[in-house]
């Protein structure tokens, strides 16, 4: 059977235009005949007449709503050029062509008109017609948005045309109007030969119908400071040009660019093209595809120029899928070509129509008459054909929504594609973007495509460790924050070795690699940096938690919310759990928070390295994790110094911090507590004067403050190294292991006292603790400062009567059971004591004798004399120097007073 033979499309369309020009011309004629009509027109005439301002007015808004409907029907449009199209011209031709068969057919069937009342009738109806004109100019201006484009020629063209109306209503009736009406029309003439040839430029660089936009070009940004990475990720927008794209994305955007443009790869050739773009959410696909768009506009010079319609799918019901994208691509493409011939009446319409009576329900079944998908495209194909245009259709999120409806939708845009896959559309190219995450809706568009791009995962692990130094360099550096990782403070160096050195030393290796393995794309890496550079401030939690863990937490909020919402439930009662029970089990605890969005346990890792999970051993590397061992730990006590999510003593909690962004008013800042540790560190270990001081700042901590104060004891400061100080003698020493932590620093602020004491500087002792207080008879224990005078000097092997400890009931009785012989040790200290004073008192001069001195030191508020016992001392006391005996712990102290005895000490 012979295939039967069509016209080509533009004959077509020249033909069907002049069949409706032909059409119009008739009815106007004949609709002319009837008396109805006549009297109708009559009627409005004479109304129009009688105002003329209510004529001028219908006039100038006849204009608007003539371009209006014009818009509305895909006859014209705001964006489209204004330039004649040979092989495709827009319906309006059809309209000039019956104007002049009108015309033509009056002139040639009227008898002798009277020429001065014909001049006189036409000078009226071009005036009016010219309103018209005007009204439908300055919708294209606002709609064009010239007034910002080209601001000259729009007040130009405001000016003539407000000279127009003045002079249409001024000089209605005045026959020398006529030329002033024609000059206007010449000035008219050439702003509109001016916009022509602007409009026809334009059309050149304009390769599709979106609003033009400047195509940056300049190479993706280095990241190499803060500045940078903040630059880069608070610009979330769509990269619009290849250059810029990843070098990994880049790959993607040329290899289907070339296979638009050459409809194939080498074996085919003008092909329709129908491909899958793969990847994950924020991977770069749209990215891909506008890169794609752009890069096809740069060459439409050379070939077919290219028009793009970006649909999504997503809420579309499913069932009219076909129809929304035809829907959108109709209108797409009015604005290059004129689309009237495939606009349809609107659903709603029809729907009107139907509940209007039988009738109308008899014209909505006329009206409303089954769209043949296939064909349309078919048509839309010929057209493009006709007018050297390619359309691509880019088909988004069509894997988004969840339930039945998204699997009826995917179902529908794979059955379109099937359909189309089979039919002549070489002008019609399909880029359907969709995700990985969903294998059976990927696999039911892969069907349908001929060709699928998967796009790999970026190698994200460079901006992972560069964001992390400039962040943390920016703390240490400019803001001077101290940040600790692993108990140890970080400085420049330290800190790049910890980063880019030996990661597994410090813990940072596998933390950093699940942080890769869970981040997907680079847009999901944008949005914690975002959130992470947003809480990394000073005065919010800059130092206050440990960088790598905010880092985790936040992308476990990201990314997996269902898992964070289970963690950050169960978080407090499984602590409370591992402190209250030595036989706590963490696996079940673990294994419930991690179960990914799909239900499987994919995070147990995740959280292995987020919450520090250590044991002593693992049974089996190969097949057991930590978890699998009885002796897993929660590095909840283990490691003090942790500034982690999971630690919680009472008074740090960190998951409260990460979530409020700041340190609550409840808890203790960490930098506090920090630079209190490195006050002391920095101490010199001989300077007694400094130490005191120090303990008594110690001494007014609050309870939360001391615990603080305890868990960052012992950090290392590398600095501290090359100075003789307090720091460097506990890393020498071990930080005093046989004083350890755990049992309160305090005891190592003794040791620490104890090592420094000379005899000149024994009695600063005093003076520290007892020069404010007010005890004379109250108990020590309402004291804490006069209670650590008393433990020290237990310290140093000083006990009260028969006790093992220095526990007097009052200050007259410290000091009483310290002058007396019957007590070795205790009166050595107070004739040592006395030494000192004596050794620092000034140059004695006038009456005031060296014994009036030392009976009026000050002991809390009363004097030394009153204190003791038959009142003031009459002279210094005497001992024996074979009762002389050594304190503990205060060996430079006990070196000076065998010195001063010239004897050997007696040996406690």
């Amino acid at each position: 059977m012979s295939q039967v033979k069509t016209l080509p499309i533009t004959a077509t369309r020249w033909l069907s235009l002049l069949l409706c020009a032909i059409t119009a011309a008739t009815i106007t004629v004949f609709l002319s005949k009837i008396g109805l009509v006549q009297k109708a027109y009559s009627s409005l005439g004479a109304i129009l007449h009688a105002s003329p301002v209510l004529h001028y007015s219908s006039a100038f808004l006849a204009g608007i709503g003539i371009k209006l409907l014009l818009d509305k029907f895909y006859i014209s449009h705001p964006k489209r050029s204004i330039v004649f199209s040979w092989r495709y011209p827009p319906v309006t031709i059809a309209v000039l062509a019956s104007l002049l068969l009108t015309v033509f057919y009056m002139l040639s069937t009227a008898p002798k008109f009277d020429e001065a009342a014909l001049y006189a009738q036409s000078f009226m109806s071009l005036k009016y017609l010219a309103l018209t004109f005007i009204g439908m100019l300055i919708t294209v201006i606002y709609q064009a948005k010239l007034y910002t484009q080209k601001p000259i020629f729009t007040a130009v063209l405001v000016a003539l045309s407000t000279m127009y109306v003045g002079f249409a209503v001024g000089l209605a009736y005045i026959a020398a109007a006529f030329y002033v009406f024609v000059s206007l029309a010449a000035s008219y003439l050439i702003l509109a030969i001016y916009l022509l040839c602007h409009e026809h430029r334009q059309s050149k660089q304009q390769n599709f119908t979106s609003e033009i936009e400047p195509i940056e070009t300049k190479e993706s940004p280095e990241l190499k400071t803060l500045e940078d990475f903040r630059e880069w990720f608070k610009d979330d927008s769509t990269i619009k040009s290849t250059e810029r794209l990843e070098p990994d994305l880049q790959v993607y955007a040329k290899r289907i660019t070339e296979r638009l443009q050459n409809g194939g790869d080498k074996y085919e050739k003008n092909l329709a093209q129908h491909i899958a773009l793969c990847g994950p959410y924020g991977c770069g696909k749209s990215s891909i595809v506008e890169s794609i768009v752009n890069d096809l506009a740069r060459n439409s010079e050379k070939e077919s120029v290219w028009i793009h319609s970006d649909i999504s799918t997503w809420g579309a019901a499913s069932g009219s899928v076909a129809h929304v994208v035809l829907s959108h691509v109709i209108d797409d493409i009015s604005q290059h070509i004129d689309m009237c011939a495939f606009r349809a009446l609107p659903k709603h319409y029809t729907e009107a129509l139907k509940s209007g009576g039988s009738v109308f329900q008899f014209a909505s079944t006329l009206l409303a008459g089954p769209v043949d998908i296939e064909g349309r495209f078919q048509k839309l194909n010929g057209v493009l054909d006709a007018t050297n245009h390619k359309l691509l259709i880019t088909l988004q999120d069509v894997d988004r929504g969840a339930g039945d409806e998204n699997e009826k939708r995917l179902n529908d845009i794979a059955a379109l594609l099937d359909r189309l896959k089979n039919r002549d559309l070489s002008h019609i190219n399909f880029i359907v973007a969709m995700g990985n995450e969903n294998e059976v809706a990927a696999e039911v568009i892969s069907k349908a495509t001929d060709y699928r791009e998967d796009i790999h995962k970026q190698n994200i692990m460079k901006f992972l460790l560069k964001f992390t130094e400039e962040s943390i360099l920016d703390a240490i550096e400019l803001k001077k924050v101290i940040v600790i990782e692993a108990g140890e403070i970080l400085y420049k160096e330290k800190l790049k070795f910890v980063l880019y050195g030996d990661r597994d030393r410090y813990g940072i290796r596998l933390k950093l690699v699940e942080l890769e393995n869970q981040i997907a794309s680079i847009r999901e890496l944008k949005k914690i940096f975002r959130r992470v550079n947003q809480i990394w401030q000073k005065g919010k939690l800059m130092g206050e938690v440990s960088f790598f863990n905010l880092m985790m937490l936040t992308t476990l909020r990201e990314i997996n919310i269902k898992s964070f919402e289970r963690y950050k439930k169960l978080e407090k009662y499984n602590i409370k759990s591992l402190v209250s029970r030595s036989d706590y089990d963490l696996k079940s605890f673990i294994n419930e928070c991690a179960k990914d969005k799909t239900g499987e346990e994919s995070l147990i890792t995740f959280y292995i390295e987020m919450l520090d999970i250590t044991a002593d051993s693992v049974l089996n590397p190969a097949i057991n994790h930590v978890l699998d061992n009885p002796s897993a730990k929660w590095q909840q006590h283990g490691s003090t110094k942790n500034q982690s999510v999971g630690f919680n003593n009472g008074y740090s909690d960190y998951l409260s911090r990460i979530l409020s962004e700041e340190v609550p008013k409840d808890q203790v800042s960490d930098q506090v507590s920090i630079a209190n540790v490195l006050e002391l560190y920095k101490l010199k270990p001989s300077d007694t004067k400094g130490i005191l001081l120090f303990i008594n700042h110690f001494l007014s901590f609050s309870d939360k403050e001391v615990v603080n104060f305890e868990r960052f004891f012992g950090l290392i400061d590398n600095k501290l190294d090359i100075t003789d100080c307090v720091g460097k003698h506990f890393i020498e020493r071990g930080f005093f292991v046989d004083y350890a932590v755990n049992n309160g620093v305090e005891e190592i602020f003794k040791k620490l006292l104890a090592e420094s004491l000379t005899i000149n500087k024994l009695h600063l002792i005093f003076d520290s603790f007892l020069s404010n207080n007010r005890i004379y008879s109250e108990n020590i224990g309402n004291n804490i400062a006069t209670e650590f005078l008393y433990e020290f000097l237990t310290f140093l092997g000083v006990t009260t009567s028969s006790k093992e400890t220095f526990s007097p009931q009052s200050l007259i009785d410290a000091i009483r059971s310290l002058n007396t012989t019957e007590n070795p040790l205790g009166y050595t200290f107070f004739y040592t004591l006395l030494i000192s004073y004596k050794n620092n008192f000034e140059v004695i001069t006038g009456k005031v004798s060296l014994l009036d001195k030392i009976n009026k030191v000050q002991v809390g508020d009363h004097t030394l004399g009153k204190l003791l016992v038959g009142g003031s001392l009459q002279s210094l006391p005497q001992l024996n120097k074979k009762q002389f005996m050594t304190f503990k712990h205060a060996e430079q102290l006990n070196k000076e007073i065998e010195q001063l005895t010239g004897k050997e000490l007696i040996e406690d």
